[in-house]
């Protein structure tokens, strides 16, 4: 007889202990340049959770590059829209708002991240619509 066991937690807290490790600097492998900043993370867990970085971290012949990597971002990726997005390859959760919305939206676009609920930017995005309806609202009944 085989038993199959899974944990509900084991996911999780393999990710939480990632997140550790690299705010630590422990076992990272990769360095990501971002507006000329140096971000430590692991090259497994960027390729992992997006399209740009598994390309970018495998040669050219489709194997991996095994000295360690320096990736520099081209300037469309912010470090305001990069950081929600390297946070959520870590912890699964995603951090928006008013201000940063438009840039991590760009960023995850571009990056090709996987995962990204569409439910979070359809919040974000009806939060925001709600806003400008009532500063159209409030702009017509100042000049009306």
């Amino acid at each position: 007889i085989n038993v199959i066991c899974s944990s509900k937690v084991h996911c999780a807290n393999v990710l939480l202990n990632l997140e550790e490790q690299r705010r630590q600097g422990v076992l990272c492998d990769v360095t990501v340049l971002v507006e000329g900043r140096e971000v430590r993370a692991h090259r497994a867990v960027l390729a992992a959770s997006s399209r740009y970085f598994l390309q970018a971290l495998l040669g050219h012949n489709g194997l991996p590059v095994e000295t360690e990597t320096i990736i520099n971002l081209p300037d469309k990726v912010t470090a305001k829209g990069f950081a929600p997005l390297l946070q959520f390859a870590y912890t699964a959760k995603l951090v928006l708002s008013r201000e940063n919305i438009h840039e991590v939206v760009l960023c995850a676009d571009f990056l090709g991240v996987h995962n990204l609920e569409d439910s979070c930017f359809r919040f974000l995005q009806a939060q925001l619509q709600n806003d400008i309806t009532c500063s159209i609202g409030i702009y017509s009944w100042d000049y009306s």
